[in-house]
């Protein structure tokens, strides 16, 4: 109950001025709402006072509208940025920030105003949350934020093998719950101390709000400052995108040529395996150090005419990639291609929660009723055999290409050793149990 109630307070105390029967009363509804045979609860002074204790909650004056932070007062923040960020070292400097990614979307425009006004926009949204360090060292795994609890097409899946977490909500937004899960996720992944750069997102909520961090300072950026001076906001998910975009592209004219009725309507599993690949195999080190040098929060000796040229010459490389493969798809209303590297709507990944969806949120099982809107079909499951037979073809192929593919060949028959021990173990564990079982009497 207090989780839903404190979710509730972050995200609505910047519109509602909170007052303690204002939390009491909403205390009393969640109770209810999760608890509908619980016994009665006194919400009384004592325990409004230890809620607001064990959650920080304190008594502000409000004052007005700050407006947005113009480019003088950024460069007033820079010097003290900068003095925080030269005490650490480049490889133990994080950003995190969230996007929206519509994994649908084509670059024809009647198509996606159809898609985002005439379809439901949140059936073929998710949320993203990328992380990495300053040089490019490390790209944390991806966490995916997706409508559905267990999608149709994950099942037979093992979500571990998908190199991200998935997490889901009604809505596919980033949450104060899932976003303290992640922010504990980051810090007991980490060896050593770190420093981690925040936006002040609403689902963010504050330091005095988080978990019990070992390794990880945190940093706020000041407000209506991030698309200037935020690493992950000045150009690394914009190429992150652009590299899904071409794999999304690529599959779709594959759907094409394969006669498939509705070629773009990807499954969220087939958003999730194209954005892992763009990030964690297309999204290069050297362009995350770029957009790091780029935004000038940190002083680094390097040349700066060079990182900007080095940063126009990979969007530049990307845009053209993107803008050939729309050639091939014959729209007849092309979208700008910058609209479509990064869609304005794409950009909200929170909002302001209402009561039920918090309580969705909190009790996930209730997700389960929703799963009629699930579009996606579940994925027939492979034997060990099956899989054997096709990297027998693709072991032929390589063999058959005029030009020589030893590193692919390779791999292949690594992983023909892979499978033939899976199968070899599956048929140990069969053997073994039928033994039991024949032999249980």
């Amino acid at each position: 109950m207090e989780s839903a109630l404190y979710e509730w307070f972050v995200s609505h105390q910047e519109h509602v001025n909170m007052s303690g029967e204002l939390l009491k009363e909403k205390g009393n509804y969640f109770l209810k709402e999760l608890y509908p045979t619980a016994t009665s609860f006194v919400f009384s002074n004592g325990w409004l006072e230890k809620f607001k204790q064990r959650h920080a909650i304190r008594s502000f004056r409000r004052f007005g509208e700050s407006g947005s932070v113009d480019m003088e007062k950024i460069e007033a923040f820079l010097p003290k940025i900068k003095e925080e960020l030269d005490k650490w070292p480049l490889k133990d400097i994080y950003n995190m920030d969230e996007t929206g990614l519509f994994y649908r979307m084509q670059a024809d425009n009647s198509l996606a105003t159809k898609q985002l006004e005439g379809r439901k926009q949140n059936k073929e949204r998710i949320t993203i949350a990328i992380c990495c360090n300053t040089d490019g060292s490390d790209k944390l795994p991806l966490w995916v934020i997706g409508k559905f609890l267990n999608p149709r097409c994950f099942k037979n899946i093992n979500r571990d093998s998908l190199n991200c977490k998935y997490r889901a909500n009604s809505n596919a937004w980033m949450t104060f719950l899932i976003f303290n899960e992640w922010l504990q996720w980051f810090d007991n992944r980490m060896d050593r101390n770190v420093l981690l750069i925040l936006d002040n997102c609403t689902a963010h909520g504050k330091k005095e709000n988080f978990p019990l961090l070992r390794h990880t300072s945190v940093m706020f950026l000041p407000p209506n400052s991030t698309s200037k001076i935020q690493p992950c906001d000045a150009g690394i998910i914009r190429n992150f995108k652009g590299y899904y975009r071409q794999r999304f592209n690529r599959q779709l004219l594959k759907r094409i040529e394969d006669r498939v009725l509705e070629p773009a309507k990807i499954s969220i599993l087939d958003g999730i395996v194209n954005a892992v690949a763009a990030w964690s195999i297309d999204v290069k080190p050297q362009t995350i150090a770029n957009c790091f040098k780029h935004c000038k929060i940190k002083t680094f000796d390097a040349d700066e005419e060079q990182v900007d040229k080095e940063i126009e010459e990979e969007n530049k490389r990307v845009m053209g990639n993107l803008g050939a493969q729309i050639k091939e798809l014959h729209y007849y209303n092309v979208m700008d291609i910058n609209e479509f590297f990064d869609h304005p709507s794409e950009q909200q990944v929170t909002y302001t929660l209402s009561d039920e969806e918090i309580v969705a949120a909190i009790r996930q099982s209730e997700q389960e009723d929703n799963s009629m809107d699930d579009d996606s079909v579940e994925i027939e499951k492979i034997s060990s055999q099956e899989a054997f037979n096709m990297l027998e073809k693709l072991e032929a192929f390589w063999i058959q290409q005029e030009s020589v593919h030893a590193s692919e060949l390779l791999s292949t028959r690594k992983l023909k050793d892979v499978i033939a021990n899976i199968k070899t173990k599956s048929m140990c564990q069969t053997t073994f149990h039928n033994y039991f079982l024949n032999n249980k009497n």
